[in-house]
């Protein structure tokens, strides 16, 4: 479900918090849903254990996920303002992101394929 990319110039922790932010604002995680475990999610993603603590770590502080002792990471409600700035936020990244595929002379048409493609690959 999550993946890095150890090529990247983002920090790994980085990915990970962004991908789990980004599963919480499109409704892929719930408020109540567990995250799997340090040690789980470390195997999964073939990182270092301490990595994906920092991640919990940051998620916990940006207010995403709380961490309770001995249950592990639950993700809490977003208020209402909280995902409005998201949609906003969302919308100036997706705003980018088709600048650059028009400088990139990529066609609306295989834009939206593969962001069909992409929810079809989160869905498994």
């Amino acid at each position: 479900m999550y993946t890095v990319n150890s090529q990247s110039h983002v920090p790994i922790y980085e990915q990970i918090v962004a991908q789990i932010r980004d599963h919480c604002m499109l409704g892929l995680l719930e408020p109540g849903d567990e995250l799997p475990s340090v040690r789980e999610m470390s195997t999964n993603m073939l990182v270092n254990p301490n990595i994906v603590r920092k991640a919990y770590e940051e998620l916990a502080r940006l207010g995403v996920i709380e961490i309770k002792q001995n249950e592990g990471a639950v993700v809490t409600p977003l208020e209402k303002h909280e995902l409005s700035e998201a949609h906003t936020s969302f919308r100036q990244s997706l705003e980018q992101l088709i600048l650059n595929a028009k400088e990139l002379r990529i066609e609306e048409q295989q834009l939206q394929s593969w962001v069909r493609e992409h929810y079809l690959r989160l869905e498994e």
